[in-house]
């Protein structure tokens, strides 16, 4: 037998119940968007249903709307509006160019140019053979000890392109705390 899906009210509340092969009935709020979630055996009747869900009512709107508020506040945060994305863009062109600016006399190195933009896999990026490095714009929401490393790292790929213990080296050198930022970083992507 399919399962089968449909909506219930409880009150104002909007529920979707799935009933499916199962022993046990379960209730869940997708912490994503608050979306209230009834999973329950072919055999439960709707009204066991209805009241499995009314005696929790408090607590699904409690959580409910904890989860819209953050669903809420995540999109605002997610959707800065086009003259901001800007400014933002340009402060961290700027800072990401006083921290170049910073480390290639002290790594010997020198970069023709920087690129920022949003990348999915990666915090950074280094053109060995023209000297040019792209940054990715999600570092300007990250503590700024990760733009630094960021740039150490890519300003070290002039010194050594691969990830070899002479990379490292250099990277040991120049920025002795690398490998904190850096598991925060792996773990942030």
């Amino acid at each position: 037998m399919k399962q089968k899906t449909y909506q219930l009210m409880i009150e104002e509340v909007p529920v979707t119940v799935t009933k499916k092969k199962m022993k046990h009935m379960y209730l869940r709020i997708k912490k994503e968007d608050g979306s209230v979630l009834i999973s329950a055996p072919y055999e439960m009747s709707e009204e066991r249903i209805y009241r499995f869900a009314s005696e929790r009512l408090d607590w699904i709107r409690t959580h409910r709307e904890k989860y819209l508020r953050a669903a809420k506040e995540r999109e605002q945060v997610r959707q800065p509006g086009p003259a901001e994305l800007k400014r933002e863009k340009e402060r961290f062109r700027q800072e990401a160019e006083r921290l170049v600016k910073k480390w290639e006399p002290v790594m010997g190195v020198s970069v023709s140019g920087i690129t920022v933009r949003r990348m999915k896999t990666r915090w950074g990026s280094c053109n060995v053979n023209t000297h040019h490095i792209n940054l990715n714009l999600a570092l300007a929401q990250k503590p700024p000890e990760c733009l630094e490393y960021v740039v150490v790292h890519e300003l070290a790929h002039l010194l050594e392109p691969g990830h070899n213990p002479v990379f490292w080296g250099y990277m040991t050198q120049f920025y002795p705390d690398w490998k904190r930022v850096r598991k925060y970083l792996n773990e942030e992507l």
